[in-house]
Protein backbone atom coordinates (compact mmCIF):
# COMPACT_ATOMS: atom_id res chain seq x y z
CA UNK A 1 0.00 0.00 0.00
CA UNK A 2 1.35 3.16 -1.00
CA UNK A 3 1.98 6.30 1.84
CA UNK A 4 -1.11 8.21 0.33
CA UNK A 5 -3.73 5.51 0.49
CA UNK A 6 -2.28 4.60 3.97
CA UNK A 7 -2.80 8.04 4.85
CA UNK A 8 -6.70 8.18 2.81
CA UNK A 9 -6.82 4.70 5.14
CA UNK A 10 -5.95 6.40 8.44
CA UNK A 11 -8.50 9.80 7.22
CA UNK A 12 -10.90 7.66 6.56
CA UNK A 13 -10.95 5.29 9.85
CA UNK A 14 -10.50 8.24 12.19
CA UNK A 15 -13.36 9.66 10.40
CA UNK A 16 -15.76 7.04 11.22
CA UNK A 17 -14.78 6.91 14.86
CA UNK A 18 -15.72 10.78 14.70
CA UNK A 19 -18.98 10.25 13.22
CA UNK A 20 -19.47 7.05 15.46
CA UNK A 21 -18.58 8.89 18.86
CA UNK A 22 -20.39 12.17 17.89
CA UNK A 23 -23.44 9.96 17.00
CA UNK A 24 -23.75 8.03 19.90
CA UNK A 25 -23.15 11.49 22.43
CA UNK A 26 -26.18 12.93 20.38
CA UNK A 27 -28.31 9.74 20.69
CA UNK A 28 -31.30 9.46 23.22
CA UNK A 29 -30.13 6.94 25.26
CA UNK A 30 -28.99 6.96 29.30
CA UNK A 31 -25.35 8.99 29.29
CA UNK A 32 -23.84 5.98 31.36
CA UNK A 33 -24.99 3.12 28.73
CA UNK A 34 -23.86 5.66 25.71
CA UNK A 35 -20.56 5.92 27.29
CA UNK A 36 -20.21 1.94 27.49
CA UNK A 37 -20.96 1.68 23.83
CA UNK A 38 -18.92 3.80 22.94
CA UNK A 39 -15.86 2.51 25.04
CA UNK A 40 -17.06 -0.95 23.48
CA UNK A 41 -16.77 0.33 19.98
CA UNK A 42 -13.62 1.82 20.44
CA UNK A 43 -11.68 -0.87 21.68
CA UNK A 44 -13.01 -2.86 19.06
CA UNK A 45 -11.48 -0.25 16.29
CA UNK A 46 -8.46 -0.51 18.61
CA UNK A 47 -8.08 -4.26 18.14
CA UNK A 48 -8.98 -4.43 14.84
CA UNK A 49 -6.21 -1.88 14.19
CA UNK A 50 -3.35 -3.51 16.15
CA UNK A 51 -4.05 -6.48 14.43
CA UNK A 52 -3.49 -4.79 11.23
CA UNK A 53 -0.23 -3.36 12.50
CA UNK A 54 1.10 -6.87 13.70
CA UNK A 55 -0.44 -8.59 10.38
CA UNK A 56 2.21 -6.12 8.61
CA UNK A 57 4.73 -6.05 11.33
CA UNK A 58 5.29 -9.62 11.09
CA UNK A 59 5.54 -9.27 6.90
CA UNK A 60 8.36 -6.44 7.67
CA UNK A 61 9.99 -9.38 10.08
CA UNK A 62 9.49 -11.94 7.23
CA UNK A 63 11.08 -9.69 5.08
CA UNK A 64 13.98 -8.57 6.28
CA UNK A 65 14.78 -11.98 8.53
CA UNK A 66 17.86 -12.92 7.77
CA UNK A 67 16.74 -16.49 6.10
CA UNK A 68 16.18 -14.55 3.06
CA UNK A 69 19.88 -12.92 2.46
CA UNK A 70 21.51 -16.28 3.82
CA UNK A 71 19.11 -18.02 0.86
CA UNK A 72 20.54 -15.28 -1.33
CA UNK A 73 24.37 -16.11 -0.06
CA UNK A 74 23.65 -19.81 -0.69
CA UNK A 75 22.78 -19.02 -4.36
CA UNK A 76 25.36 -17.01 -5.13
CA UNK A 77 27.71 -19.27 -3.22
CA UNK A 78 26.42 -22.00 -5.81
CA UNK A 79 26.65 -19.96 -8.99
CA UNK A 80 30.84 -19.23 -8.37
CA UNK A 81 31.49 -23.11 -7.13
Amino acid sequence: MSKSSSKVLLAGIAGLAAGIAIGMLFAPAKGSKTRKRLKKKIMNLADIIEDDFSDKLGALKTAFSGKEVDEEAAEKDEEED
